[in-house]
């Protein structure tokens, strides 16, 4: 009866050892991330709120906030906003830290786009009859499209005055050109520009000829619909 009595007393020990050591060994659970953002593909610049208040620390903790937002820059703090400048394609962090030193992280892309340039131009001479601008068949007119605007820098200008009796399409670049035309009617004249990062617009303007097709012998060249100088 006095060894039973031993025996349990060892195992009730054994037990009591084995859950004293086993909450001595809880591991420890990273925080969790989480967040949004108001906006993750949007023309620049533009801002962006992200908000990180959804992350939690399974133990309960208090969590300090980190941001990396692709472009070189960082933050800090549940909720910030971030402005994008530059076209690209961005991968924004956010690192959850607990008192104890664990972290988790999460990421998402933003794209920020490039806006295309905004074509325009002017042209003289050019007259008003009945309210409607003119030009005469043959006169040299000049093309400008120096009016054209973009957030950095317009590169390329391309024209298209219509093709040439054979039926090829005449392409003119530069941002001044000057052309004439032989035959009277109406023309529509196209300008295509482009900008340093590859978009591109285009403004189109009814041209109106009249007159008489001119029998100089100086107009009759390779293009004898359209003359570009």
């Amino acid at each position: 009866m006095k060894k039973a009595r031993v025996c349990g007393l060892a195992c009730a020990a054994a037990v009591f050892a084995v859950l004293t050591s086993g909450c001595m060994h809880l591991t420890s659970v990273e925080p969790q991330p989480l967040f949004t953002a108001s906006e993750v593909k949007h023309l620049i610049p533009f801002t962006v709120s992200f908000d990180g208040t959804l992350s939690y620390d399974p133990d309960s903790g208090p969590l300090e906030y980190v941001w990396t937002f692709g472009d070189g820059t960082t933050d800090t703090g549940p909720v910030v906003d971030h402005v994008y400048r530059q076209d690209g394609v961005y991968e924004v962090t956010l690192t959850v830290r607990d008192e104890r030193g664990l972290q988790g992280s999460a990421s998402l892309h933003v794209e920020a786009l490039n806006p295309p340039p905004v074509a325009d131009f002017s042209y003289a001479p050019k007259s008003t009859l009945n309210g409607q601008l003119i030009i005469s068949a043959s006169e040299w007119v000049t093309f400008d499209g120096r009016s054209s605007e973009d957030d950095e820098d317009v590169v390329a200008y391309e024209w298209y005055f219509g093709r040439t009796d054979s039926g090829e399409m005449k392409i003119v670049e530069g941002p001044v050109v000057t052309c004439r035309f032989r035959d009277p009617g109406t023309y529509s004249v196209i300008l295509t520009v482009t900008d340093n990062d590859g978009a591109s617009s285009k403004c189109i303007q009814e041209v109106v000829v009249l007159g008489s097709s001119p029998c100089n012998a100086d107009l009759c060249v390779e293009y004898p619909w359209l003359y570009v100088e």
